[in-house]
Formats: C-alpha cells, sequence, structure tokens
C-alpha cells in the first residue's frame, strides 16, 4: 500500500509540474527527451506560442567491417546472375523473386546463363526435354566410358583466391595469367639493325639532319590522306587518298602536301640502317629553319664512371649530309601532266625542273598541282638500296570545297633481276591479283607455220579494266587511269556524263559512243585460265564473251534518247581445282554482260527547264561492275558396305544338350529324356496342389 501511494504522489507531482504555469519573468525551459521547449516571458502582449529548438542526438555508430566478405566453399555462387534491380523484376529474368507470375507470363525467353554440362557426364541430350533455363549438352567427344556420379565434388567449384594488396604479387599473377592486352608497351630506345628486312619503315635524313622516314600516305579511318604512313621495304604497294581543299588560293602554293617538290627534295634515303648506329640524330626540324642543328652524340656508359659523350664520327654537318651512304631520290622522265580528259601527257617543262604549283588569279586555277607520286626503288639484298626514282603525275584543280584525290605507290626492283614478270598466281589465281587479259596474235615463222600466241601488257594493272571517275565525276578515258579488275573481288565503280538540253536529243549517238568507250575502254579477247598461264600456250586462255547490243540510238521527241547502254555487268566463272586442302581457283568463262537500254530523259526539276536553261548541264550515269561467281564441283563422300559378320558359336555352347564334334552335332536323347520326366512330375505336383 505504501509503495502504491508514493507512486500515485509522484504522477500528482508530475502532472502538477506540467500544468502549473510559470509566474516568474524570464524564460523557464523544460527539457523531454531530444526536444527544448521554451516558454516565453508573461507581458501584456498576446503570448506567442512556444518555439521548439530540436537538437538532433547521436546516432548509434557501428563500426565498419575492415574484413572481407567469407565466400563459402565448394557453392554455387550465382543462382540468379540476372536479378540485377533491386526491388524490382528484370525483363525475362525467370529467377527474380521480385518477378510475380504474370511478369513472367508476359517474358519471351529467360535469359540466364547457359550451363555447359561437361560431356564426361552420363547426360544424353534427348532425355533433357523442357526446363525454365537452357541446358546445352556437349556430345561432340563420345567415349567408352562416362561418370555416372562424381565423389569428389570439389573438383567443379573454384578455388577462392586472396585479394592482391602487393604489386609483386600482382605481377606475379599478370605475368602467370596475363595475356596480350592495349596496355601501351615500355619505352624502349629505338636500335637500327645492320640491313633492311621486308617490312622494315626506309629511314631518310632531312637536311637539318633530322631522321625520318619514306612515307606513303593512305587513308586511315576515312578517304583522307595520312602522310604518317611509311612505305614497307619490299613491299610493292599502292594508296589512293584525297586532300580536301577548303581554300584552293591559300593551299595552292601554302600546302606542301601538294607540291611535288615535298615527295623527293630536302632529304636522302638512308641506303643501309647500320649508317644510323654510330649517329644520334637531333630533334626533328623544318628544312628551312635558320638555326644551326646540332648533333648529339652517342652516350656510352662505363661501369667506373659516368656517362661520357663520345664524339660523332662526324665532325661537321654538311659531312654527314653529304655522306656516301645517303642516297638522292631522282625524277624519273618524263614528268607526266594529266589533261583535263583524265590523259597522262609529256609536261615538257622549260629546263626539266619540276615546277611548284601555282595558283592562276584569273581562271581560279591550281596549276602544277600533284596528282601521283610512284617510287621505284633499287636494291640489293643485305646490301642495301642502291637507287630510287620516282615518277610524277601533275594537273589541275579548279575548284574550292572539291576534295583532290592522290595516289601513291612504292615498286621494288632486285638489282640483277632482268625481264621480272609477276604472275597473278602459281598455277591458282591469288585473291587480289589482277586477272591476266590479252589479245590474239598470229606471227608467220620463216617456215611459214603460222604461230600464235597473246599479247600481253606490259601494266598488269591495264589488262582487264572497269570504268574509272575523275575528281569531278566525269569519265576517265584514259586506258592508264582505268580500275584493274582483281580475282575475288566483285566492284562497282561509275562515272557521269554531262550534256544540255538542247543536246540531248541532237547527239543520241554520240552520249552513246562516249558510254560505251569508257565502259570497255581497250577490251581484250581473251582471260589467262591460270595465274601462270604461258601466252605461248593459247588454249590455257579462254575468249571473252560479248553480248550484243539490240537496237540503235534514238531521239523520238526532243530532249530524250532511248536505247540508251549506260551499265556493263563483268561475269567471271570459276572453279576450284587440286586438293581440297590446297585449291587453286581456275577462270572457266568470262562474259560481258552488257544492260539492257534504258531511256535517257532530261528531268525539269528547279532551274532546270525554265527560260534561258538550255545551257544548264545534267549529270548521266556510266556503271561498270564485276562479279565473280565459283561454280567448284565438290567431290561426293563414298562410304563403304557395311561388313557382313559369319557368327560362329564353339562346339560346346550348347553342352550338356548336345554332343560331338564341329562338323556334327548330335542331340543327346537321354539327357532329353530326363528333361521330360522332371517337367511332367513337376506338372503333376502343380496340379494336386490346385485340387
Amino acid at each position: 500500500m505504501a509503495s502504491a501511494s508514493r507512486g500515485r504522489l509522484l504522477s500528482f507531482v508530475l502532472l502538477f509540474l506540467f500544468t502549473w504555469p510559470s509566474s516568474q519573468q524570464g524564460t523557464d525551459t523544460l527539457t523531454t527527451d531530444n526536444s527544448v521547449v521554451t516558454n516565453p516571458p508573461l507581458t501584456n502582449a498576446p503570448t506567442d506560442p512556444p518555439v521548439v529548438v530540436t537538437s538532433q542526438a547521436p546516432l548509434p555508430t557501428t563500426a565498419v567491417p575492415t574484413d572481407a566478405t567469407e565466400l563459402p566453399e565448394n557453392t554455387d555462387l550465382g543462382p540468379c546472375i540476372c536479378d540485377l534491380t533491386v526491388n524490382g523484376c528484370d525483363v525475362n529474368c525467370c529467377c527474380d523473386p521480385d518477378c510475380t507470375t504474370d511478369d513472367r507470363n508476359t517474358f519471351s525467353e529467360c535469359i540466364e546463363d547457359t550451363n555447359v554440362v561437361d560431356e564426361r557426364l552420363c547426360i544424353q541430350s534427348d532425355i533433357i526435354f523442357l526446363e525454365n533455363t537452357p541446358e546445352t549438352v556437349d556430345t561432340s567427344n563420345p567415349s567408352l566410358f562416362c561418370i555416372v556420379t562424381d565423389n569428389f565434388e570439389e573438383r567443379n567449384y573454384y578455388t577462392i583466391p586472396q585479394t592482391v594488396e602487393t604489386v609483386e604479387r600482382f605481377e606475379e599473377l599478370t605475368d602467370q595469367y596475363g595475356d596480350t592486352s592495349y596496355a601501351a608497351p615500355p619505352y624502349q630506345n629505338e636500335t637500327y639493325a645492320d640491313f633492311y628486312k621486308s617490312g622494315d619503315a626506309i629511314y631518310t635524313i632531312y637536311e637539318s639532319l633530322s631522321l625520318g622516314v619514306v612515307g606513303l600516305p593512305a587513308p586511315l579511318h576515312t578517304s583522307e590522306c595520312e602522310d604518317g604512313n611509311p612505305a614497307s621495304y619490299l613491299y610493292n604497294e599502292g594508296t589512293e587518298c584525297v586532300r580536301r581543299i577548303s581554300n584552293l588560293q591559300d593551299q595552292c602554293q601554302g600546302d606542301p602536301a601538294l607540291s611535288a617538290l615535298s615527295y623527293y627534295t630536302g632529304f636522302k634515303i638512308v641506303t643501309t640502317p647500320s649508317f644510323l648506329q654510330d649517329f644520334s640524330p637531333p630533334d626533328p626540324r623544318l628544312v628551312n629553319m635558320t638555326e644551326t642543328p646540332t648533333v648529339r652524340p652517342t652516350p656510352t656508359t662505363d661501369p667506373n664512371t659516368t656517362n661520357i659523350p663520345i664524339p660523332t664520327t662526324f665532325p661537321d654537318n654538311d659531312s654527314l649530309y653529304d655522306s656516301l651512304e645517303l642516297l638522292e631520290i631522282t625524277v624519273r622522265e618524263p614528268v607526266l601532266c594529266e589533261s583535263t580528259l583524265g590523259v597522262h601527257i609529256p609536261c615538257n617543262f622549260d629546263g626539266g625542273d619540276v615546277p611548284t604549283p601555282e595558283y592562276n588569279s584569273t581562271s581560279g586555277i591550281c596549276e602544277y598541282i600533284l596528282k601521283e607520286v610512284n617510287y621505284y626503288i633499287t636494291h640489293n639484298g643485305t646490301n642495301g638500296i642502291m637507287d630510287a626514282e620516282v615518277q610524277l603525275v601533275l594537273g589541275s584543280h579548279s575548284m574550292d570545297g572539291l576534295s583532290l584525290t592522290q595516289f601513291f605507290s612504292t615498286s621494288f626492283i632486285k638489282f640483277d633481276e632482268v625481264d621480272v614478270f609477276e604472275r597473278s598466281g602459281n598455277p591458282g589465281y591469288v585473291i587480289g591479283e589482277p586477272l591476266m587479259a590479252g589479245n590474239l596474235v598470229q606471227l608467220a615463222e620463216p617456215d611459214g607455220i603460222i604461230k600464235k600466241s597473246i599479247e600481253l601488257g606490259n601494266d598488269r594493272n591495264n589488262w582487264l579494266t572497269v570504268v574509272k571517275g575523275t575528281a569531278d565525276g566525269t569519265c576517265v578515258t584514259d586506258a592508264d587511269s582505268r580500275t584493274p579488275v582483281t580475282f575475288g573481288e566483285d566492284v562497282r565503280s561509275g562515272c557521269t556524263i554531262r550534256v544540255s538540253y538542247e543536246n540531248v536529243s541532237n547527239i543520241c549517238e554520240f552520249i552513246q559512243a562516249s558510254a560505251l568507250n569508257a565502259l570497255t575502254g581497250q577490251m581484250p579477247e581473251y582471260v589467262a585460265m591460270f595465274g601462270n598461264s604461258a601466252v605461248e600456250v593459247v588454249g590455257d586462255w579462254v575468249p571473252i564473251i560479248v553480248d550484243d547490243l539490240l537496237g540503235l540510238p534514238s531521239s523520238p521527241s526532243s530532249g530524250t534518247c532511248i536505247n540508251m547502254v549506260m551499265a556493263l555487268h563483268i561475269e567471271v566463272l570459276y572453279a576450284n581445282v587440286g586438293s581440297l586442302a590446297n585449291p587453286q581457283a581456275k577462270v572457266i568463262g568470262v562474259r560481258y554482260n552488257y544492260a539492257e537500254g534504258k531511256i535517257l530523259k532530261y528531268h525539269c526539276s528547279g532551274a532546270y527547264c525554265q527560260v534561258g536553261a538550255d545551257s544548264l548541264t545534267q549529270s548521266f550515269e556510266v556503271a561498270s561492275s564485276v562479279g565473280f561467281v565459283e561454280t567448284s564441283d565438290y567431290p561426293e563422300a563414298v562410304l563403304a558396305e557395311r561388313p557382313s559378320f559369319d557368327s560362329k558359336l564353339p562346339n560346346d555352347f550348347f553342352y550338356p544338350f548336345t554332343f560331338g564334334s564341329s562338323t556334327r552335332l548330335q542331340l543327346d536323347v537321354r539327357l532329353l529324356y530326363v528333361l521330360i520326366c522332371c517337367y511332367v512330375v513337376v506338372y503333376v505336383q502343380s496340379w494336386d496342389i490346385r485340387l
């Protein structure tokens, strides 16, 4: 009773304290839990509501775990690896616990990773009918034995690795398990061999004594020229790329890539890389810099002293650049100029010097701009390069914003080789090599016998060609500027013929003749069956089948031409012969298939067909295409008949029911009688039991 009375008294006191108004001047506070309630002083003014100031109590803290989560051994840790969204259903993840039955009904498949079953297990694919996750059973390596029960399941789980915390351990694992990577290799000082090898870059020394290489500009990521591409030693290569011309007046004389002099002057070729073993070139410098470059001598390291520079073997710069180990590039005569029709003709410059590009402000044309660079390098094996020539082709360019197409090539010639002929295969054609094509010629021998042979051109890129367009799309009529047909590579090429409205109906025949000239070029008569077919053996060359042209071009009305053949498709049939392991391609037929005659009609659009638009020209496409069709007849597999088994049983196989020799078996009557008696006894006893 006393404790109850004390409890009621304590409750009353607390209630009194909470409800008793404050009569003192100032502020009374009461703190409960985490809140502090403040009562303002009593005044005659209306009282404001109490202000509550909340202070955050410190939250309970837990120690951050320093040890990694311990993984259980011999356990499948990823029962549902496609469950990537927390508290959300992943599409097509059938094992996701957040997915409801309705969600799974909308799934088109289950994307859990495929479980590959060990082929050593006794599991057949035909007993697996249907399940939620895909199952792959490998039966490609059947064996006489298979595993029914695996009594060592630890073999089916990975060993849990330890975290790598040191560089030494990291490098140890990468050296043991690492493979090729995209990491930058460690920098190594460039070393120079005793002689060039196939594929090596060809070194050059500039007048500033800077070290460089012979460049072969080529398109890399785009069609634009990348000047940093080096030429490869002993590899005959050809590249074609474009230069963007945004301001022709400035670039004509200011861009060194458009000048022919940039590709053979201002530097010399290092005949053998052993020359660079005693020479350390300076930093790259422009040729026209007035500052005298300094040659860095090659340092050596003595184990007993610090690095002491050894003087170079060339005391001054002039003697270095004039060394006999450096070779100038000479210009092969004549220098060629490309006409507006794409024909290469000799330029015949006064004095023989190759001019730099010149801009004609009156016509807006950049003349003597570089079109082609062809290097011819003569070598002598390990003795290095003996001679270097360059064949130049110059031309003109007349429009801003029009890309300039340039061609670069390298050809290597062995010093002591004569009458070299490069085949397209031996014997079968090699993919990417030009088709050998020529014309049939007949020569009368002194004895009156007519000898037939195939006349083959010296330029292998002109054997069989298709039309090619210039930078502005017009057709090239020069035989040396067409695209060669290479074996196994389907291609389509085209160009345009521009005609005005007043000429469309008047010169239909001329347009047709121009189109056929662009399509066929110098059309050969025969194509070699093999890449090494001899010109003397005419039987190894197949004649080209040329379709007849149907109809003649005509103009039924103004601005229209009909029966115009504007396309040609070259079909090449080939078949592989010889061994299946080493097939050899043989050409068995070539056909020139002209497209069906079409109607060329001057189309009215925009300014065309308006008053005064008679002289405006429209473009009509001339297209050529090449297609290779394989007609190989593969052999059929021949299987032998199943062998017949002559089964013979041993003599005593039916013992003791028979007796006798292997040639004669007799039935033992006594044993048969005993068996019949036993059967009768058993039968009678069973009948008595039933009764």
